[in-house]
């Protein structure tokens, strides 16, 4: 199944992760207790008004149905691991050829959670690598630790971006799921310059309280587009 890709390279032995696909999507729906619709043309105008599905995903069902497929449908959408959408099964009965959909995405709160997460590792990374900010001792550790740290933060970068990427694919609205993970990502850089600019104002030469202002803007514009 699709999902088992994503599960097998993103596991550890200590945390498994979670794919979703079609059938997957289904056997959850299934095991929440929603009832499993077969749809043909028999059915069809009483399965639409009994399923509770996107609207795109309801057209897509119909517009298959018309054109001689079967459908395999569950009542509403699910959420999965912070996933919210619906799967669902198009088959030709003549030949068994089909496709096997996923719609929706992460919620906005997860997307933006991620975001803020890979800021911060941009913040590390950036201020790491300097003399300025917190993490400037990052520096001192040299050679094999410095190696490492960085291979780390460069593993989990990668897994934060793949996640969201996949969110972002899979949302019925790409452009607000883009957005709130983006605002995520302006919101930590925004925290960690807004926190330099309290401690260390005075400290700070002229680009260093210009990076502060820069960041304070950025975290009142994510929270503005975020909420409101």
């Amino acid at each position: 199944m699709n999902h088992l890709v994503p599960e097998q390279m993103f596991s550890t032995e200590t945390e498994k992760a979670q794919g979703i696909s079609a059938v997957k999507a289904l056997a959850i729906a299934s095991q929440q207790g929603q009832k499993i619709w077969t749809i043909t043309n028999d059915n069809l105008n009483l399965a639409l008004s009994r399923i509770n599905l996107g609207a795109d995903s309801e057209n897509d069902i119909r517009n298959a149905i018309n054109a001689g497929k079967i459908a395999t449908a569950h009542e509403t959408r699910i959420n999965f691991n912070g996933w919210v959408g619906e799967g669902y099964t198009l088959i030709d009965p003549n030949t068994g050829a089909g496709a096997y959909m996923i719609s929706g995405g992460g919620n906005g709160a997860d997307l933006f959670a991620l975001g803020a997460a890979l800021g911060a590792l941009i913040q590390i990374i950036v201020t790491g690598l300097t003399d300025y900010g917190p993490y400037a001792r990052l520096l001192a550790l040299g050679g094999v630790s410095l190696s490492v740290l960085l291979g780390a933060i460069a593993l989990v970068t990668l897994i934060i971006l793949s996640v969201a990427i996949t969110m972002i694919a899979m949302s019925d609205d790409k452009d607000k799921a883009l957005t709130s993970f983006r605002n995520g990502i302006l919101f930590s850089l925004g925290v960690a310059q807004g926190h330099e600019g309290i401690t260390k104002w005075g400290k700070l030469n002229g680009k260093g309280r210009f990076a502060v202002v820069i960041g304070v803007l950025s975290l009142i514009f994510a929270l503005q587009d975020e909420y409101f």
